[in-house]
């Protein structure tokens, strides 16, 4: 298998969903600003998806999966379907409890869990009724995933890919449909979460259906299968637990900041996570299966080859991204952003945010390369304890920089916390003999940082050069954007190829040749 064509093949799938994401973000930055409402969607949307990562795509997703699929494989169809019955049931009776939970003690939660809103009862007022709305989703989607993994086991990909693309549809179409309406547009996009919840369920529940398995709530049992799921889930759902729990003491401390601090971080988060996903989730799904095989088999010399590809290809594409997230950061806001209630007062904050998250953009991309290894070779543990000490770096940063920088400090915090993890994985693997440094990637490394020295110098020429046409209109700007990352990534590819980092040929035999 290529890893090369694989990471372009998943990363397609990915881009296609983060960009309607991306167009939900502009609506929201377009009719909400950066204020009280905003913020108080934004928490509203964040406190179900706490819960996400555990009962959905996290913890749930990498326990049930393989688990459905073996079954399946050695025992056939119905027992398939009756272990898949039984955790449907243990799912939805776990997840009503605690949406019943929360829609009941919520208002005695959110003064603790947000004390800084405190301050201003309105944002308060705005959070509990938004969540009230929005919490419900964690049903939906939590269901989403759990037919998705039956759908992905009987090798039904592409419908389950298409799930969170018809879901960011969903809350386009209502979003832009309603907002003439006399209803708030901050009960629109509370409602449309709701909604897009619901529908991507049903968009991988019928397929399920029509192949045998809609499955049906029964009496649960505690059989030997479903013991060993918990076994399963149990580390997998404290590895999760710890980073959403890090998520909320960000929420926490985000808290007392003022007004629009919360919005400029989730706008700046939203550019930077469009390459991180791409770029990292795509790597880490491809590596992890061909790196499992190579270690599975003893060949280890193309495991450590398949590692050191993957390094390489992953900063090829994520160091220009960096760097125009970073040198460019006002004019990509001001041309996504800035209109309706986004004025230049929060495209000027949430641009500085961004540059402060896109200095850890790098190392988030190792991380999920490094982890992949980790996990190749069934070590969890390792991981879960580099990302507790990434979650201390950042609460001890956070709390020491809010006061002066408020959420550009937060932002550096977290692109150090992320550093800290990246190098603590990254020395763990080379004292294992798992990450060799030989010559090859000592030059690449080398190599690559002339490379980002000659593309800053570039980047920051051509904006000089052409910073005075961005008075010119919102058209103007939006070609000028496109043209300086164009010219840079242009530049960037053809710097690397002549100082040598990766040639032309390495990157042309990287994606055609089939292992």
């Amino acid at each position: 298998m290529n890893l090369a064509r694989s990471i372009s093949t998943v990363g397609g799938f990915t881009i296609a969903s983060r960009l309607l994401g991306f167009v939900r973000e502009i609506l929201t930055a377009s009719f909400l600003g950066a204020g009280p409402i905003a913020d108080a969607l934004i928490i509203s949307i964040k406190l179900p998806s706490f819960f996400r990562r555990i009962f959905a795509e996290g913890a749930f997703n990498a326990s049930f999966v393989p688990l459905f699929a073996g079954i399946l494989a050695k025992d056939g169809k119905e027992e398939a379907r009756a272990f898949g019955r039984q955790i449907l049931t243990l799912l939805v009776g776990a997840l009503l409890c605690l949406v019943l939970l929360v829609e009941v003690f919520l208002p005695t939660i959110l003064p603790s869990l947000l004390p800084g809103f405190s301050a201003t009862p309105e944002r308060l007022l705005y959070v509990l009724e938004f969540t009230r709305i929005t919490f419900p989703f964690i049903i939906f989607i939590s269901l989403t995933a759990l037919y998705s993994g039956v759908l992905n086991s009987i090798n039904k990909f592409s419908i389950a890919a298409s799930s969170p693309l018809i879901g960011n549809i969903i809350i386009v179409v209502i979003v832009s449909s309603l907002f003439v309406t006399a209803l708030s547009p901050g009960y629109i996009f509370a409602w449309a979460i709701t909604a897009c919840g619901i529908v991507q369920w049903l968009w991988v529940w019928i397929p399920s259906y029509q192949q045998g398995f809609g499955l049906s709530l029964v009496w649960p049992c505690f059989d030997k299968n479903i013991t060993h799921f918990f076994k399963i889930l149990a580390p997998a759902a404290f590895g999760s637990g710890v980073v959403q729990i890090n998520l909320l003491l960000g929420a926490f401390i985000a808290s007392w900041l003022p007004a629009g601090a919360i919005s400029y971080l989730n706008y700046a988060d939203r550019l930077n996570q469009l390459p991180l996903s791409v770029i990292g989730v795509a790597v880490s799904t491809a590596l992890l299966p061909i790196l499992s095989r190579y270690i599975q088999s003893g060949d280890q010399e193309k495991a450590q080859q398949t590692q050191v590809q993957a390094l390489e290809l992953s900063m090829f594409l994520t160091l220009p991204a960096a760097l125009a997230l970073i040198f460019l950061a006002e004019p990509f806001i001001m041309v996504v952003f800035e209109r309706g209630a986004f004025t230049s007062h929060d495209t000027a904050q949430t641009a500085l945010t961004l540059q402060a998250l896109a200095c850890g953009l790098p190392a988030y991309v190792l991380i999920k390369v490094f982890s992949s290894s980790f996990f190749a070779r069934q070590d969890t543990f390792t991981p879960v304890c580099t990302a507790c000490a990434g979650i201390v770096v950042d609460i001890v940063l956070s709390l020491l920089l809010m006061g002066s920088l408020h959420q550009v400090g937060i932002a550096f915090a977290t692109a150090a916390a992320a550093w800290v993890n990246a190098f603590w994985l990254g020395f763990v693997l080379w004292r294992r003999g798992y990450l060799l440094f030989d010559s090859r990637l000592k030059k690449f490394i080398a190599r690559m940082i002339l490379t980002c020295t000659g593309t800053v110098f570039l980047l920051k020429t051509l904006y000089l050069i052409l910073a005075p046409l961005f008075l010119n209109g919102e058209i103007i700007r939006s070609f000028i954007v496109v043209g300086l990352v164009s010219l840079g990534l242009v530049g960037f590819i053809f710097l690397s190829h002549f100082i040598g980092a990766l040639k032309f040929q390495e990157l042309k035999f990287m994606f055609s040749v089939r292992a």
